[in-house]
């Protein structure tokens, strides 16, 4: 404001109001001398001529200053320093150059003003605008001093003189900082739902951020479209699903000092989810059996065992105890008749809902892990009655489906876990080079066992040079010892057997 009205400080306006400072004095004299000669027509008798100081002399100095008032030109006043880039940090103390020449100390006509993002600070070294931790220098007059810089004072400052200015930019530069990473209903979402994650972070130039996820199993994976949708500092999961659970990092970099890191933990709640160790687990009359099934899944889920779909009370009865471990439940079984096996039941519920699977407790064999590795199977067999049959059944792939079922010897040494191993001789079964589906079935004094799941061997064609078996006992020191064929049909096939007893 000036005398009541404001005023818009442009070069223009500047230079305006310095030259009619600078000619005030000149207007006033003016006014001195016009009163004199106004006093000498009025009082024509009286002799002023005499008085110390005449209105002739004044008039005559008033005219004088009067005339070189209008005789004085503009200061021709030039910037010398250029405009700079400074890179700050907050609490500091700046300094802006403005070196100008002739300087206000040498010549006090020089007009200039201080200006940030076009808003007056100074003029001259009369404060417009600017906060208390601004200052002009007091030695050069001209220098703008910013003390206890917050992060309001970025931007762009101006030294103005009339038809010349520098401009000044000040930016902040700190490392990163996080300052809060945040979900949806803090990170208790149902599955299904939308979720956003949300990090919070300081930092000068403004950090980018990168997301991953550590599942269960502390394995990170970085995020990416497939995942979410990003924006400046979120993440925005829609129908969140059961294995995007786990921990979220917010990763913050804006190559100054290192980067930050901030997490929150995802929990998805829902009905549980039942994981059983075995779908089929072998026993017979009073052998000890024992099932197995756990629900690892948010919230925490009660978990109760059926037979026949009534639900088996833990009790003092021999046949039945169970026991629990957090979110792990196993079932004992100690059979005592036939009725005592077939399917059970381990169903976990919370206030989500419910989920159950099935075991079957069989007195039947169990094979397990059939594998093949070139013309070598190898699998396992679960039975706790003795072996009485194994018959492995071979079905050429992409040829004439034509199968052939071999026998396989059975071990000699009791047990109830068996590894064996068997190599097919393609040479002297005829086979025809190519690949074979293999599949197994096993009889113990009781039954079949269901037919095994395939596995794909590969027949060369070339005669292998093994020339013998052998049998070996896993639980005992024994040694080992040769089995021989026991049927012309046999004697065409090399067999690895390994038998291991527990």
């Amino acid at each position: 404001m000036y005398g009541g009205i404001k005023v818009v400080w442009t070069p223009y306006t500047q230079h305006l109001y310095f030259t009619l400072n600078r000619r005030t004095r000149s207007i006033n004299r003016q006014e001195a001398r016009t009163h004199s000669i106004e006093r000498r027509e009025a009082n024509p008798e009286v002799n002023y001529d005499d008085q110390p100081l005449s209105d002739a002399a004044a008039d005559d100095d008033t005219q004088n200053d009067a005339d070189q008032g209008d005789e004085e030109e503009d200061v021709n006043a030039d910037i010398q320093n250029k405009g700079e880039d400074f890179k700050v940090g907050l609490g500091m103390t700046l300094r802006l150059p403005c070196v100008i020449q002739p300087s206000p100390k040498e010549n006090e006509a020089v007009a200039f003003q201080w200006l940030k993002d076009g808003a007056p600070l100074f003029l001259g070294t009369q404060k417009m605008g600017a906060p208390d931790r601004m200052s002009i220098d007091r030695e050069s007059q001209t220098d703008l001093i910013i003390a206890d810089l917050q992060m309001s004072d970025a931007g762009k400052y101006k030294c103005d003189i009339f038809k010349q200015n520098i401009e000044h930019t000040v930016r902040f530069e700190f490392a990163p900082k996080i300052i809060q990473v945040t979900a949806t209903n803090r990170g208790q979402v149902i599955e299904g739902s939308d979720m956003r994650i949300t990090c919070n972070v300081s930092g000068s130039p403004p950090p980018k951020l990168i997301w991953s996820r550590e599942d269960v199993a502390g394995e990170n994976h970085g995020l990416s479209e497939s995942d979410g949708e990003f924006t400046e500092d979120s993440v925005y999961i829609r129908g969140i699903r059961r294995e995007q659970a786990g921990k979220y990092l917010c990763y913050a970099d804006n190559n100054v000092g290192k980067p930050a890191v901030g997490s929150i933990s995802i929990k998805v709640l829902g009905k549980p989810r039942v994981h059983v160790h075995k779908t089929i687990v072998n026993s017979a009359i009073n052998v000890e059996a024992i099932l197995q099934c756990s629900a690892h899944e948010e919230p925490p889920a009660n978990i109760y065992w059926y037979k026949d779909g009534r639900r088996i009370e833990d009790s003092a009865e021999h046949r039945y105890s169970i026991t629990v471990d957090g979110q792990h439940s196993n079932l004992t079984v100690v059979p005592v008749g036939d009725s005592d096996f077939g399917e059970f039941t381990c169903e976990a519920e919370n206030q989500y809902g419910k989920h159950n699977r099935s075991i079957e407790l069989v007195q039947s064999p169990v094979v397990e892990g059939l594998d093949a590795e070139g013309a070598k199977l190898s699998w396992t067999v679960h039975s706790h009655q003795p072996l009485e049959k194994i018959h492995l059944e071979l079905r050429q792939l992409n040829g004439d489906g034509a199968s052939k079922t071999l026998p396989i010897p059975i071990p000699s040494q009791k047990s109830h876990e068996y590894e064996i191993v068997y190599v097919i001789d393609d040479k002297e079964l005829d086979l025809t080079p190519g690949k074979y589906e293999a599949m197994l079935t096993v009889k113990n004094q009781h039954s079949w066992s269901d037919r095994t799941g395939q596995a794909v061997i590969e027949i060369e064609g070339e005669p292998l040079s093994i020339q013998g078996a052998s049998v070996y006992r896993g639980a005992s020191t024994d040694g080992a010892f040769s089995l021989r064929p026991e049927s012309v049909l046999l004697s065409t096939v090399i067999m690895y057997l390994l038998v291991r007893l527990f």
